[in-house]
């Protein structure tokens, strides 16, 4: 099975597992303890803590463990009465944030002017530094410089592009950053917060001392050992990451050259290296999908939070795709772990599966259809 689906979630790291093992069998003392067992647990989290903060250039006392992105951005977004965000949020954002979601432009990226004339009035600012679906890259530094300017702290949400993308956050004008370990070949179930030294945070869940009482609740101990080895793997293999580039175009020139005409989402855009959403005109991506499932290649028809829904992407609607073209779209993420031998066996499994639905398709029946 060919797993083209990492925006989703990855597997997770042989040398993660490693680190978590002695977390879920004879080192299963609680941190909070006062006794030496528990201390050195205690100091495992610490350590997990540094390794995290290096990923995105933070000190380790601006990172508080969190059960995830979601609860995570969420916390931020709870220091906001008013918070700006852009239409092309992830649903933990859009669902939560109170406040206006500014227009994007055809490529995906924020339209500027638009975002620096909707900020007056709000005390926070949100969005990501890369996008869910395309990997659209965010220009961080204009969008978080605009909201300072008009007086609203800023949130940027790191789920995707933490550990693909050298991020020094202190760089930044940032005050807010959530993250995600299963992002990057991390377990699931643990998330970090970044909350800039000086910056005021209350609490979203409340209760005992734990995270310096920032965040209440015995800590997940395997999950952060697993997410404090999971970062410092991921900048370790950061050369990893610009290269996969190459790999993503390897497939698309395989496709072209079989005679599939490929239109990618947001391709006028920087994108993370990854990340491919392309669309076959007059083909749908659910109809492919079901052909390349079974055999042998998983991707995706749109973010794994929403493609349970039969409504078709916001992100690609707030692109200005029409409908019909946002039905044909599908979503391809690659790891570190991609090879170019891979690369050349799914595009073979999807310029059959091309051919299959062509070859049913005509002027006549018109597009292949999927009913639920």
């Amino acid at each position: 099975m060919i797993y083209w689906d990492n925006n989703a979630t990855t597997p997770l790291a042989p040398e993660v597992l490693e680190a978590m093992l002695p977390y879920l069998r004879e080192n299963f003392y609680n941190p909070s303890a006062a006794y030496g067992a528990a201390k050195s647990v205690r100091k495992a989290i610490d350590h997990a803590r540094e390794q995290v903060a290096a990923l995105v250039g933070a000190a380790a006392s601006e990172i508080i463990f969190t059960s995830g992105g979601t609860e995570a951005s969420n916390t931020a977004l709870a220091q906001f009465r008013h918070v700006l965000t852009l239409a092309t949020e992830h649903p933990a954002t859009l669902r939560t944030a109170r406040g206006e979601a500014a227009p994007v432009l055809s490529n995906g990226m924020a339209d500027l002017p638009e975002w620096r004339e909707l900020l007056p009035g709000h005390d926070g600012a949100s969005f990501a530094w890369a996008n869910h679906e395309t990997g659209v890259i965010q220009p961080v530094r204009s969008l978080a410089a605009a909201a300072h300017e008009a007086g609203a702290r800023v949130h940027v949400d790191l789920v995707q592009a933490a550990g693909k993308l050298p991020i020094a956050l202190h760089d930044y004008a940032v005050d807010f950053a959530s993250l995600s370990a299963h992002k990057l070949h991390g377990p699931k179930g643990v998330g970090a917060l970044y909350v800039r030294t000086a910056t005021e945070c209350s609490p979203y869940l409340t209760g005992g001392a734990q995270e310096d009482y920032r965040r209440a609740g015995t800590e997940n101990v395997a999950g952060i050992i697993g997410f404090g080895k999971a970062a410092e793997l991921a900048l370790a293999a950061a050369e990893t990451y610009r290269v996969l580039s190459s790999l993503r175009e390897r497939f698309v020139a395989a496709l072209t050259t079989a005679g599939i005409e490929v239109c990618i989402n947001g391709a006028a855009a920087p994108r993370l290296p990854h990340v491919l959403n392309m669309r076959v005109p007059g083909v749908s991506a659910e109809s492919l999908s079901l052909l390349l499932e079974p055999a042998g290649l998983l991707c995706s028809t749109g973010s794994a939070c929403t493609s349970s829904e039969p409504h078709p992407s916001h992100v690609l609607l707030a692109m200005g795709l029409p409908d019909k073209q946002v039905r044909e779209s599908l979503r391809f993420s690659l790891s570190r772990y991609t090879t170019a031998e891979e690369v050349d066996a799914a595009a073979a499994i999807f310029i059959q599966a091309w051919r299959k639905v062509r070859s049913v398709q005509s002027t006549i029946t018109g597009p292949v259809m999927v009913y639920r």
